[in-house]
């Protein structure tokens, strides 16, 4: 039983943390305990300081404590001590960041909308050759050479559903390694050494312009979502990680670019 009381059920959020792996869930640790600030309760629990740095032995603990950081505190103690469910977390963190979504969506839906807003933002601060790197990045062998102005939404769409899952996964490493960097100084542990690591590494300066933009916002939102907003982009990452493994994929395990390209040189013909 998790010492930080545990909201149940949360489908969302309970089931994918708790076959998560330590590494896979050692950025999020890092958010909640260097963060969280004096709020946070995870590094006072005796599961942390037994298991720590082994976080699947305490995955109820990490989960309890987003939960709570989803929730205002008084409301949390009117609850009698619990937090609000994941997707109460995501909605209100697209609220916030102006993303329009629908209380019934599916969570990967909202969580890719997320994302892509934090693309949008950095876009705006890339130069024209990082713009053409990060789209390269995505699609491979696509000879773009007259990049849009705008933020070219419909095309990464096109992208994600072509791509078959990796796409999407390859996006969302992205943006959560560079916010990882950001924000803890470190990347994403569990790709370390891989293709993939050095691939999104390439991409984290980019990106990671744009973060400031978004930095300074979470400061003016308060506290909690310097905490919220890099948890549910981690947390993205993983779903769309732990979904390709349940199809009998391992991205880990694929070289960066490795997928078709005719589709993508096809998409890139209809959108550039």
């Amino acid at each position: 039983m998790s010492e930080i009381k545990l909201r149940e059920p949360d489908p969302d959020l309970i089931p994918l943390l708790r076959k998560c792996s330590s590494e896979e869930l050692d950025n999020l640790v890092g958010y909640l305990t260097q963060k969280g600030g004096v709020s946070s309760q995870l590094k006072s629990t005796r599961a942390y300081r037994q298991w720590c740095p082994d976080h699947s032995k305490y995955a109820d603990e990490i989960i309890a404590e987003i939960q709570k950081y989803g929730g205002n505190t008084i409301f949390n103690i009117a609850r009698g001590g619990v937090g609000v469910t994941y997707r109460d977390i995501v909605l209100k963190v697209a609220s916030r960041l102006k993303v329009k979504t629908a209380k019934d969506e599916p969570i990967d839906r909202i969580e890719e909308k997320l994302l892509m807003k934090v693309l949008e933002k950095s876009w705006e601060k890339m130069s024209d050759k990082e713009k053409k790197t990060l789209i390269e990045g995505i699609m491979p062998e696509t000879g773009v050479d007259d990049l849009p102005k705008e933020f070219p939404t419909a095309l990464l769409k096109a992208a994600i559903i072509a791509g078959g899952g990796i796409v999407s996964y390859r996006l969302s490493l992205i943006v959560a390694g560079a916010v990882a960097r950001a924000s803890l100084e470190r990347g994403i542990a569990f790709v370390a050494g891989t293709s993939l690591a050095r691939w999104s590494a390439a991409f984290a300066g980019a990106v990671g312009l744009g973060l400031t933009a978004l930095w300074t916002l979470f400061d003016v939102l308060g506290p909690a979502y310097r905490v919220l907003v890099p948890c549910v982009l981690h947390i993205s990452m993983l779903r769309q990680l732990h979904a390709l493994r349940d199809s009998g994929l391992d991205p880990q395990q694929m070289p960066a670019g490795s997928e078709g390209t005719e589709r993508r040189e096809i998409l890139f013909r209809k959108f550039s």
